[in-house]
Formats: structure tokens, C-alpha cells, sequence
């Protein structure tokens, strides 16, 4: 991803239920909506254009736990082409799993730069 866009603010703005993102990665990238917002635990999403998929929907829950907090990110989709399921899953799971790791990396230099 190299760049993001707040397209439509949401409910409570900017991020909540009904934001509409961009995600950019090159030319490319898709397009996103809030379907659920509950902070600072769960956010919710589907997108809306731009992946060669049908009913994605992806749900991310933070849970603190003794040593930091726990990121469970879940998606559901559908294939575009039938038989494709498989390598959509490696594909999606690299994906998110390396956002992922991006994030935190930005969360633990901020909280370091907060100190």
C-alpha cells in the first residue's frame, strides 16, 4: 500500500460506520467501507471495489492480554474464479499478515516516541 484516502466519512467521523477508504498500491488498490466500528476493540470492513473477489469481509479484534495486545484479523470471501480458493487464501493471508506486522511496528514507534 503506498497510499490511503478518506473518501466518505463515517458515523462518528472520520472512521466510523459508512467510511469509505482507498487503498493504493500503485495504480491500483481498492476500496473499502466501515461496517462496523467499535473502539477501541473491533472494526470491521468490506470492500467495495477494486479486489478480483465477491463478498469480502474482513473483522479485526484487539485483546489485551499479559504480555501486550493480541490482533486477530478474520476475513471471509469468495472467489471470482471457480478453483482459485487456495491460492486467494496464501495470497489474502501474506497480505494481511504482513499489514499486520507494518502496523504494530508503527504502533511500537509511536508509543516509543510518546515516552
Amino acid at each position: 500500500m503506498t497510499r490511503t484516502y478518506l473518501l466518505r466519512e463515517g458515523e462518528p467521523p472520520p472512521d466510523g460506520v459508512g467510511a469509505l477508504r482507498r487503498f493504493a498500491l500503485g495504480p491500483g488498490g481498492s476500496q473499502e467501507e466501515v461496517v462496523a466500528w467499535e473502539p477501541p476493540r473491533h472494526l470491521a470492513y468490506v470492500v467495495v471495489r477494486g479486489l478480483p473477489v465477491r463478498n469480502y469481509r474482513a473483522d479485526v479484534l484487539l485483546e489485551d492480554d499479559s504480555t501486550g495486545t493480541v490482533v486477530t484479523w478474520r476475513c471471509s470471501v469468495e472467489p471470482l474464479v471457480p478453483g482459485t480458493g487456495a491460492a486467494l487464501r496464501l495470497l489474502l493471508r501474506r497480505i494481511v499478515r504482513g499489514f499486520a506486522v507494518r502496523v504494530c511496528r508503527y504502533a511500537d514507534r509511536v508509543l516509543l516516541d510518546e515516552t
